[in-house]
């Protein structure tokens, strides 16, 4: 396992290109963003390979619709807009050296049936994986806890992995988010080995405030050595929101860096 940082919440002192040498100099060994569309991705790629940073994940635009959680890929008469915003984004995946992206469900519609909504899901799902494979590009699709995202239309495990088996393509995989899934339903050891076989991506912070993922309720080294009992050998990639600095909360580091060092871990 390596740990990424997502620079769109970490550094966020520091101007966009400049939180990438902070995040290696912090020990980190990847980089990963929410929206980077407003950046140059040539810049980026640059900046990226100055410091020997892969980028290991974007998300797709999320869509222009205030108040709505992000994205509409599983949203009826959105498909135009949801293909457009998939060609921009592999255009800058293209362009800034990643291979890795992360769609957005979106939040349909309260009136729209369910069985359409999943139809509608799949199906757009299995256009963007073909597109992505000719590019070899992974897709990554993530529950969102309904705290956060009222309405989103992938708010469970068991729902994700209903959606993966019916989009049935190797480069759709499954983004495990610690605090996420803790919010939705717990149980976090038995879930993550259910689920093992679907995970291509992990991201961490703690539970119940999305600061640094030491605090909270979840003991983040118990995730990492099921993580690692479980067969993960991916990214790691810190995605909170900093309760200072991020300086100021990087201790949790340590020990995690320590321990993926060890030759027996």
């Amino acid at each position: 396992m390596k740990l990424a940082a997502n620079i769109s919440l970490l550094f966020t002192e520091l101007e966009p290109l400049a939180r990438i040498r902070a995040a290696r100099e912090a020990g980190f060994q990847g980089i990963e963003l929410l929206f980077p569309y407003d950046l140059d991705p040539r810049a980026l790629r640059l900046a990226a390979a100055a410091e020997a940073m892969p980028i290991v994940q974007i998300n797709a635009p999320p869509g222009s619709q205030a108040g709505v959680p992000p994205g509409f890929a599983a949203v009826p008469g959105r498909e135009d807009e949801l293909r457009a915003s998939i060609d921009i984004a592999f255009k800058f995946l293209q362009e800034c050296g990643s291979s890795q992206l992360h769609v957005l469900a979106g939040a349909p519609p309260t009136d729209v049936d369910a069985s359409l909504v999943r139809a509608t899901y799949v199906r757009n799902l299995q256009w963007i994986a073909d597109e992505a494979a000719a590019r070899e590009v992974r897709i990554m699709i993530e529950p969102l806890n309904t705290r956060d995202m009222p309405g989103y239309a992938l708010s469970t495990l068991a729902q994700a992995a209903e959606v993966l088996a019916a989009v049935a393509r190797p480069n759709v995989g499954l983004q495990f988010d610690l605090y996420h899934n803790q919010i939705m339903g717990g149980d976090l050891t038995l879930r993550l080995r259910k689920y093992a076989h679907l995970v291509r991506h992990v991201q961490i912070a703690s539970v119940p405030a999305r600061n640094e993922p030491d605090r909270g309720e979840v003991q983040l080294m118990h995730f990492l050595r099921e993580l690692q009992a479980v067969g993960y050998t991916g990214w790691v990639s810190a995605e909170y929101r900093p309760a200072a600095s991020t300086a100021e909360g990087l201790g949790w580091m340590a020990p995690v860096r320590e321990w993926l060092r060890a030759p027996n871990q």
